[in-house]
This record gives structure tokens, C-alpha cells and sequence, in this order.
């Protein structure tokens, strides 16, 4: 049946709007996060909740260590550190990421080595790990991309035959589970954002959990000087004994959670399985339609992928439209969803992170370093190809909205059918 579509003056198809879009801001505080942070304004000791939401942090994840930062990328910064990336070493890492996961790699004078995808769920494809690793490899960096979850056994087996640190970025996916284990407790070292777009946040923050007392101590020397002196290993804590005549010292970092972020994310938190819910059970109503109309119409246009074993999330709504099936621009496509009434947009934030003058030109610092430093026992080019798969996804991919509550079902329907409108009457945009 041939439908006008909005754009070329037809009905608009979601008429749902202000229960889309309340249902779709996020975050949203409440009452609770408001009185903790009124508790920690008035507290004598505001520290005392960093201790407090680590320990919940820990619990949740059933890990030893728990360690909260200023943000993400400070978590992962200390993770590789915590594993022992020195000058030269490599760190093989998804090219299709956020590029702040790359960076403190480079922080390090250490040398990103960027691995393909699995076109399915944007994550790192363990075939691509093996012919990326070499004598220099000190980690694997698994991104769980927009909450999808990567293929953990077949990551650790490579990582166990290579003697190799596996670091897993949880930011898009607190609470998802990989056969029945959250992520983040699966590798040697798990890192999140609480930034204010996750799916639990402080505003700004972030954790790194491990059940390596190793990692945990190592971590606290490069940016968490206060710690060091209830450290157990005399070899870290000798930096700062507090009964000597010494200077307190560690690397230079200081990267202590706020109080008040810590406090937020610890109401957070409290509620994110249930958040986790809703959320799974509004998309996966979603997906599961629209997965039907896909392979109806020859896989023009495909949800997000959920693999056998894994119990994903959703860190933005994310999906591939096939522009070269069907003959309409990406941007065409996006235009035409929005007439309808469900906000769409384009992904660009998410090309390969080798796309970029830094591993272009090989110009962080002087001219060439750190690729081309007397300490890198390799030379490793970024030229465009490497990684076919990251390279190819962005120019599918559209980000749609997500329901974070509870809503009606009529909602649910009108945002499918704005789709699928649009999908069964593509060619009347060409």
C-alpha cells in the first residue's frame, strides 16, 4: 500500500510527541539525588562518599576493587597504566570508538593499534585480534559499543594464549551481562563513564573495578595520592608513608571523584536494574518489530544486533539504513523519519579514530612522536583501509531515540510504524 509520506505533505505517523519526548530525556534526577547532595553539602567528611559508593559499586559487580574517577577517560588512563603500558608498548583497540578511549593510550607514549569490527554490533571482531598482535602487545581494549555486548570468550582465549591484558569500556553498558556475567568483571580490568548521558551518572565521572589487588594499587599511584599510604604492597606505598619525613607523591594525576558525583551515582545506581529494564523491555519491542519488517524488505534498514548469550543495552538507539539498497541518502532517510515525528540523527561523532591529523600526520608532540620514537620497535601506519568494516558502519548508521520509561503501547507502535512508513515507501524519495 502507497502512503503519502509526511515530508511530501502526507499525516505525520507519531502524533505521540510529548510522551516521546518525555520518555526519551534522560537523565532525570529526583528527589533522592537532590538530598544526597544536600548530605554531602552538609557533612562533616564529604569524602566518606567515594568510600561509600565504590563499595556499592564493588558489591553490584560482585568485584574486590572498585575506584572512582573525575570521568571515564581517567578510568581507562589508570587502567592502562594499572596493566603496565610503558613507552612503545601496543594496545590493540576497536578503530570504531569514542576517541577519548584512545587517547590516554598515546598519554602513555604507547601506540594504538587499531582492530576491525563485526559490522553487526560496531564491537571489536576477535579474527581481526589475532593478525594485530605483536611481540609489543600489552592490551586489548573491548569496547561494549552503544551496549551491545562483544564476544568475550573468544577475546580472553586469544588474550590467555598471548599473555595479553584484556580492558573492557563499559561506558555504554552498565548491567549488561555476557552468559549471565556483567561486564567489566569478565576481563582483568572494567572501566565506566558516569558522564550525564550514561545510563547511570554523577554528571561527570567514572570507575575502574578488578579483582587484581596489582592493578587496584597501581592504579591508586598514578592518580589518587591520599590512598597510597593504607596501600598493602610496601613497593607502592613507600611513596607516601605519612611516619617519615617525606613528600606525599604520585604521578602527577589527580583523579578523585567529586563528593557530589559519587552521591548522585550511588542513587543512581539503586535503580539502574530497574532502569535497565524498562529500557529492555520498550527496545526490544521495538527491534523485535522492526527486525520482522527488515527481512520483509531485504534488510534495507536493521536494528541493533543482540547476540546469543548476551543481554545488551541501549546507549542511544542505533541503527544501519542501507542508502546503497535502496538509492536515498542517509540524510534523506533521516529527513524523512523526523516529518514523521521520531527524532533521528546522524552518528558522525563516530568515524575511525585513525581518521584524524594525530595519526595522519604522526604530530602529537614534536614531529613523529611517540610513533616514531627510538622506543617503538615497529613502524605503524594509519593509512585509510585498515579497518574496512569501521570505515564502512558510519555512513549507515542513524540514532534514533530511546524510551528510558514506561510507556504506552500506542507509543511503541507509532514509533515503529514511523519507520516502517518511511521504509515501505522509500522510493517515493529517490
Amino acid at each position: 500500500m502507497v502512503e503519502n509520506l509526511a515530508l511530501l505533505g502526507g499525516t505525520r505517523a507519531l502524533n505521540r510527541i510529548e510522551e516521546l519526548d518525555s520518555a526519551s530525556r534522560w537523565p532525570i534526577f529526583g528527589d533522592e539525588e537532590k538530598k544526597a547532595v544536600c548530605e554531602v553539602l552538609d557533612s562533616r567528611d564529604p569524602y566518606s562518599y567515594i568510600g561509600r559508593f565504590e563499595d556499592e559499586f564493588a558489591s553490584y559487580h560482585n568485584v574486590k576493587f572498585a575506584l572512582a574517577h573525575n570521568n571515564g577517560t581517567s578510568a581507562l588512563h589508570s587502567a592502562y597504566f594499572a596493566v603496565g603500558v610503558e613507552p612503545g608498548d601496543e594496545v590493540i583497540t576497536p578503530a570504531y570508538t569514542w576517541h577519548l578511549q584512545v587517547a590516554p593510550i598515546l598519554a602513555l607514549h604507547a601506540i594504538p593499534v587499531f582492530c576491525d569490527i563485526d559490522p553487526r554490533t560496531g564491537c571489536i571482531d576477535p579474527r581481526d585480534i589475532e593478525h594485530k598482535i605483536s611481540h609489543r602487545t600489552k592490551a586489548i581494549v573491548v569496547v561494549h559499543l552503544y551496549g551491545a555486548v562483544a564476544p568475550m570468550d573468544e577475546i580472553i582465549s586469544i588474550a590467555k594464549d598471548h599473555d595479553i591484558a584484556v580492558i573492557e569500556d563499559c561506558s555504554h553498558a552498565h548491567g549488561a551481562k555476557y552468559k549471565g556475567r556483567k561486564v567489566g568483571t569478565i576481563g582483568d580490568i572494567g572501566c565506566f563513564s558516569l558522564q550525564a548521558s550514561k545510563l547511570m551518572t554523577g554528571i561527570e565521572g567514572g570507575v575502574m573495578i578488578t579483582n587484581n589487588e596489582e592493578y587496584y594499587e597501581r592504579a591508586c599511584i598514578l592518580g589518587h595520592y591520599e590512598r597510597i599510604p593504607r596501600l598493602r604492597m610496601e613497593k607502592y606505598r613507600r611513596y607516601y608513608q605519612t611516619d617519615r619525613d617525606m613528600a606525599p607523591s604520585c604521578f602527577g594525576f589527580k583523579y578523585r571523584i567529586h563528593p557530589l558525583a559519587a552521591a548522585i551515582a550511588s542513587i543512581q545506581l539503586k535503580h539502574l536494574d530497574e532502569w535497565n529494564s524498562i529500557r529492555r523491555s520498550n527496545m526490544t519491542y521495538i527491534t523485535k518489530a522492526l527486525s520482522i519488517i527488515g527481512e520483509e524488505l531485504g534488510y534495507i534498514f536493521e536494528p541493533p544486533y543482540e547476540a546469543p548469550g548476551t543481554e545488551r543495552l541501549w546507549y542511544g538507539y542505533v541503527c544501519q539504513y542501507h542508502p546503497d539498497k535502496t538509492g536515498v541518502s542517509k540524510s534523506r532517510f533521516i529527513e524523512a523519519l523526523k516529518a514523521e515525528g521520531l527524532p533521528a540523527s546522524d552518528m558522525r561523532g563516530f568515524l575511525p579514530v585513525y581518521w584524524n591529523p594525530i595519526y595522519e600526520e604522526r604530530s602529537v608532540w614534536r614531529e613523529g612522536y611517540p610513533f616514531d620514537a627510538s622506543y617503538v620497535s615497529r613502524k605503524i601506519t594509519y593509512e585509510r583501509g585498515i579497518c574496512p568494516e569501521a570505515e564502512r558502519i558510519w555512513l549507515r548508521t542513524i540514532r534514533l531515540p530511546v524510551i528510558h520509561r514506561r510507556v504506552s503501547i500506542e507509543l511503541l507502535e507509532e514509533y515503529v510504524y514511523a519507520i516502517e512508513k518511511v521504509l515501505r515507501n522509500i522510493s517515493s524519495l529517490r
